[in-house]
């Protein structure tokens, strides 16, 4: 019945004209059951109007059932006819039998009614295979129509930015899902053929896909919400941002492989997120390194002093991070750096007092020229820098508080000297004759001269490690190659270089306010400045890159081939603009394998 086709004669059976039933059978499904008749053929009654369907002369008709629905094809010389029924729109089922023939009827939902003709043998393993098998169908189909609008709704949510919802409406569709596929399974075991379970496959994999998308979306929006915390220094709240990123893309790894599409993509997200985070645990510690650096390389008391204050910043930050925890997440030996804090505390101590004594200094050159306004404003200084000093000492230095007192004292001496002479009056021989300041017993305050770089004897960490321009993995090869690239040539590569990430980039047009625009897959919009320092990224160029911020992109990138100094850092963070300096751009470029143009320059 399956294979034949042709007229048949008195004497012989025939079949269907245009091709055999198989070839009416698609792939993904199997037939079940054939019924045929020589004459009767099919009748189908829509709403009260019958339509008899019979086969022509020397035809049949043969309807084949598979696990899927029902196939009726009518043979005729004319060409033959074809009526297909989904189970999924059969309502019920009936058998009708007499001696001799049997007909089945097939209620359609809401439409129509078949009546098929048949012999008797079996008929009622058809129907109660039809019954058991719409009942499947029909369960399986509501259950997969109810996985589908759960997912409309989670991808409103996404749009919408409220990845919460549309994750729990993903957990709704997994739900759905695995209720469909079960009702599949059971139906699938007692006969042949797996249609049904191949019906749940695509909407599986819609689901799964949405679900890593929306996992994905939460990852991306924790990680600029890490990048945001790193910026305001607020490093553990970064780290927790971090972690539920991880936690995201985690989850999002652990879905169905097969199923997904970027799974690549993906892990590569993941992964470099765990490069992040491990610059995150070291950048309290490089700061305060870095920062200790530069005040013991600094010339001027006055710029040493500001760089030992903000080392002390950093390594208090430092220490105070997992404060009590068991395991510390930040880079730094907190012993050691509690010994190199009371050092900066002393080398800073110093650095005000050289300031102080240098501007009281000045005050007695002025006050012995007679220049009595100049004299009065040093010594105010001086007063101020003692005072200054006095307060670090008495928080971090106690041994030098007796010797900055004296200062103080010769200071406002002098200061009240000063005034008397300006204004001619006699002054007390006390204020003459008062002891000058013992500097030789200063001594133990220290020379910031001699304090050397922070290294690993004092941190706990590899100075060399932790230089602020520093990024692991960018080699001192490709940041020279960069750093000789400028205009069209750098755009150009810094555009390929978003591309490899998850940023879409192109140059922008001459009349836009940014040599480059990027986006991403949850619409956030970048606008890039591109820039080519002849030596740091100064505070004025990141200045310069916010005010050229406009309505149209959600925040600003300065890409830029030189390294970041530190006002240009707290510049950005406090203009929101986001950097890339010469050694995060240049591990960019060797991770993703970003070809570098050769400069003619």
């Amino acid at each position: 019945m399956l294979t034949r086709t042709g007229r048949g004669g008195v004497l012989s059976g025939g079949y269907l004209c245009d091709r055999p039933a198989a070839a009416a059978v698609d792939a993904d499904e199997t037939p079940q059951f054939v019924l045929t008749n020589r004459k009767n053929g099919i009748v189908v009654d829509s709403h009260g109007v019958e339509d008899h369907i019979q086969p022509g002369s020397g035809f049949r008709t043969i309807a084949v059932v598979t696990d899927k629905r029902v196939i009726v094809l009518v043979g005729d010389s004319e060409g033959d006819r074809e009526l297909l029924l989904p189970f999924a729109e059969i309502e019920g089922v009936e058998t009708t039998t007499s001696i001799r023939t049997g007909r089945l009827t097939l209620r359609r939902d809401g439409d129509s009614t078949w009546h098929l003709y048949t012999g008797t043998d079996g008929l009622d393993d058809v129907a109660e295979y039809l019954d058991d098998a719409s009942q499947a169908w029909i369960h399986v189909e509501n259950e997969l129509d109810s996985v589908k609008q759960a997912l409309v709704t989670a991808t409103e949510h996404r749009d919408r930015g409220d990845y919460d919802a549309a994750l729990e409406s993903t957990r709704t569709a997994r739900d759905r899902i695995e209720t469909a596929r079960a009702s599949a399974f059971r139906f699938s075991t007692t006969r042949p053929g797996d249609a049904l379970r191949r019906r749940v496959e695509p909407v599986e994999e819609r689901c799964e896909r949405t679900t890593a998308e929306i996992r994905v979306g939460r990852a991306r929006r924790a990680t600029d919400e890490g990048e945001s915390r790193w910026r305001e220094e607020d490093y553990e709240a970064a780290y927790e941002a971090y972690e539920r990123a991880r936690e995201e893309y985690d989850a999002a790894l652990a879905l169905d492989h097969t199923l997904l599409e970027g799974v690549e993509g993906i892990r590569t997200e993941r992964d470099r997120l765990d490069d992040i985070v491990a610059q995150l645990c070291q950048s309290p510690l490089r700061k305060a390194v870095a920062a200790d650096n530069e005040a013991a390389d600094a010339d001027d008391p006055e710029v040493a002093a500001e760089r030992w204050r903000d080392a002390m910043r950093h390594y208090r930050a430092t220490l105070e991070l997992d404060w009590g925890a068991e395991d510390r997440r930040f880079a730094g030996d907190p012993a050691k750096i509690r010994d190199r804090l009371g050092t900066v505390a002393e080398y800073l101590t110093s650095a005000r007092r050289n300031v102080a004594t240098d501007a009281m200094r000045a005050g007695d050159w002025y006050r012995d020229a007679e220049q009595y306004p100049a004299a009065l404003e040093a010594y105010e200084d001086a007063i101020d820098g003692f005072e200054t000093a006095l307060a670090t000492a008495h928080d971090c230095y106690p041994d030098a508080v007796q010797h900055l007192e004296a200062d103080l004292t010769a200071a406002e001496q002098r200061l009240e000297r000063a005034e008397a002479m300006r204004d001619g009056e006699t002054f007390d021989d006390h204020i003459e004759a008062a002891p000058e300041p013992n500097y030789a017993a200063s001594g133990t305050l220290g020379d910031p001269a001699d304090a050397g770089d922070a290294d690993a004897a004092e941190t706990g960490i590899d100075s060399e490690a932790l230089q602020a321009d520093d990024v692991e993995g960018a080699s001192t090869a490709t940041v020279e190659h960069l750093r000789a690239l400028a205009g069209s040539m750098l755009t150009d590569l810094v555009v390929d270089a978003l591309c490899e990430t998850v940023w879409d980039a192109s140059a922008a047009p001459d009349d836009d306010p940014f040599d480059a625009v990027a986006s991403r897959a949850d619409d956030t919009e970048l606008g890039v400045v591109v820039h080519a320092p002849e030596g740091d990224v100064t505070a004025a160029t990141v200045e310069e890159a916010a005010a050229r911020r406009t309505g149209d992109v959600d925040a600003v990138l300065l890409v830029a081939s030189g390294p970041l100094s530190e006002a240009a850092s707290d510049r950005a963070a406090d203009a929101d603009v986001r950097v890339l300096d010469v050694a995060a751009l240049a591990a960019i470029v060797e991770a993703q394998n970003v070809e570098i143009p050769v400069s003619t320059a």
